[in-house]
C-alpha cells in the first residue's frame, strides 16, 4: 500500500501512512458490513422515530400531568428541563462508551433505557419519580443518538452518507409529529389518559429494541487507546462545526418553544392553528434533511451546504417578529428545511475527518451535540429577557436571530470534509 504514495517517500511520511493505514483497517474491522443493510437502515431509523416520539410525546401530556399530580407550571418546566439535562450531559460519555464498547452495544442500551424511561413516567406517583424518570429518558437518548449514526455510516459509501443522515434526521421529524399530534389525540380519548399515553410509547420502544438486537450486525474490535481518542477531542473541524452551528440549534430550539406562545398571545392566532403553524418547523425538515444530505454527496461540498442554508436559516429567524402572519406560512417551514440541511450535512461530516473516522464519528457528534444542547440552554431565556426589557417581541427574535448568524461565520473556517483525507490513501471502510 506505500507504493501507491509515490516512488519516494519521506520516512516521516511513511510512518504516518502506517498508523493511518493501521487505524483505517482497525476501523473496517470493527463493523461487519451485511449483505441486508437497507434492513439495518429501516431498524435504526425506525427506534430514531420511536426516540423522538417519546421526546415529544411528554409535551402534550404536561396539562394534565399537572391538573394530576399538582405540580405548577414552574415544576413542570423543570421536568421538562430534565431531559435536556439528561441528554447534555451523557453525549460525551456515551461517544466514549462507543469507541470502547461498540455502537451497537451502545445505542441499543441507550434504547433499552429510554424505553423504560418512558414506561417509568407513566407510573410515576410523584414529581421526584416523574424527574427521574424524565432525566435518564434523556440519558437514554443520548446513548443512541451518535452511536446509532456510527452503526449506519461504515454500511455506506461516502457519498450516500449524507443521504442517510438525513434519512436518520428525518425520521426525528415524523416521531416528533406522531408524538405532538397522535399521542395528544391518545392522552385526550376517553379511557386512555397521559398515563397510558407515555406507558405505549415505552413499549413501542422497547418492540424496537428486540428489532435492533436482531437485525443491527454485532460490534467486533479492540478497545482504543486513549491516545487514538484523543486527536478526536483535539479536531479543530469537530469545535468548528460545535460553537459555529451553536447558534442556529439554540434559535430553532428557541422558535419551536415560543412560536405557540408568541402567535397566540402576539399575533391573536387560535392556539390550535398556532399548534399547527408551529410545528411545520418540524415537518419541512423531513425533506430538507435527506435533500440536503443528498446534494451534498453529489455535489461533494458539505461545507457550502452547512455555511450557505445556516446563515439563511438565522437571518430568517429575524423575520419571524415581522412578518404577517399568512407569511409565516411560508417563513416557518423554510426554516425548518434549512435547518435540516445544515444537520444532516453536518453529522456526515464528521466520519470524513481522518482524525475522526467512522470508529470515532460518535464521539465526534457527541462533542458537537454536547455544545449544541448545553450552550442552547441560555439562548431562550436571552430571548426571554430581551423581549421583557424591550417591551417587543421582535427584540427577541432579533437577538436570536443575530447570535446564530455571528457564530455560524466559525464555519468559514471549516476545512470541506470532502478534501480532509489524503486521496492516494486507501481506506477499507469506503469499500
Amino acid at each position: 500500500m506505500l507504493s501507491e504514495r509515490g516512488p519516494n517517500p519521506t520516512k516521516n511520511s511513511d510512518a504516518l501512512s502506517t498508523t493511518e493505514e493501521a487505524s483505517s483497517v482497525t476501523d473496517a474491522k470493527s463493523v461487519v458490513v451485511p449483505s441486508n443493510r437497507w434492513f439495518v437502515l429501516a431498524s435504526v431509523i425506525s427506534s430514531r422515530t420511536v426516540y423522538s416520539l417519546n421526546w415529544y410525546n411528554f409535551a402534550p401530556a404536561l396539562p394534565l400531568i399537572g391538573t394530576d399530580l399538582g405540580i405548577d407550571t414552574f415544576g413542570l418546566a423543570v421536568i421538562t428541563s430534565s431531559f435536556l439535562l439528561g441528554a447534555g450531559l451523557f453525549q460525551v460519555p456515551a461517544g466514549f462508551i462507543a469507541a470502547h464498547w461498540g455502537n451497537k452495544n451502545t445505542s441499543q442500551l441507550g434504547m433499552l433505557i429510554l424505553s423504560i424511561s418512558a414506561i417509568a413516567e407513566g407510573l410515576s406517583p410523584s414529581f421526584p419519580y416523574l424527574f427521574l424518570s424524565r432525566l435518564m429518558l434523556g440519558v437514554g437518548a443520548s446513548l443512541f443518538f451518535s452511536p446509532a449514526i456510527g452503526v449506519l455510516t461504515p454500511l455506506f459509501r461516502e457519498q450516500e452518507e449524507g443521504f442517510v443522515i438525513g434519512l436518520y434526521n428525518g425520521a426525528f421529524s415524523v416521531g416528533g409529529g406522531i408524538g405532538l399530534w397522535v399521542w395528544a389525540l391518545i392522552m385526550n380519548a376517553p379511557g386512555f389518559g397521559w398515563r397510558i399515553g407515555l406507558v405505549l410509547g415505552g413499549l413501542i420502544g422497547l418492540l424496537f429494541f428486540v428489532i435492533g438486537e436482531v437485525v443491527v450486525p454485532r460490534d467486533k474490535g479492540s478497545q482504543p487507546a486513549y491516545n487514538s481518542i484523543r486527536p478526536v477531542l483535539k479536531s479543530r473541524n469537530i469545535w468548528v462545526l460545535a460553537f459555529g452551528v451553536l447558534g442556529l440549534w439554540g434559535g430553532t430550539f428557541t422558535a419551536a418553544q415560543f412560536l405557540p406562545k408568541f402567535l397566540h398571545d402576539i399575533r391573536g392566532v387560535a392556539l390550535d392553528t398556532a399548534g399547527l403553524l408551529s410545528s411545520l418547523l418540524l415537518f419541512a425538515s423531513m425533506v430538507g434533511g435527506p435533500l440536503g444530505g443528498f446534494l451534498s454527496d453529489r455535489l461533494r461540498r458539505r461545507k457550502e451546504f452547512i455555511l450557505i442554508p445556516g446563515v439563511m436559516a438565522s437571518v430568517l429567524l429575524g423575520f419571524i417578529g415581522v412578518v404577517p402572519v399568512d407569511g409565516l406560512w411560508f417563513l416557518i417551514p423554510t426554516i425548518g428545511f434549512l435547518y435540516a440541511m445544515v444537520f444532516s450535512t453536518m453529522y456526515a461530516s464528521a466520519s470524513q475527518y481522518p482524525e475522526v473516522g467512522h470508529r470515532y464519528a460518535p464521539l465526534g457528534i457527541s462533542l458537537m451535540n454536547s455544545v449544541h444542547i448545553l450552550g442552547a440552554v441560555s439562548i431562550p431565556i436571552g430571548y426571554a429577557l430581551a423581549v421583557k426589557y424591550s417591551g417587543a417581541d421582535l427584540a427577541g427574535w432579533f437577538f436570536v436571530s443575530s447570535l446564530a448568524l455571528v457564530l455560524m461565520m466559525i464555519v468559514t473556517t471549516l476545512q470541506e470534509p470532502f478534501r480532509a483525507k489524503d486521496p492516494q490513501m486507501v481506506n477499507p471502510d469506503r469499500s
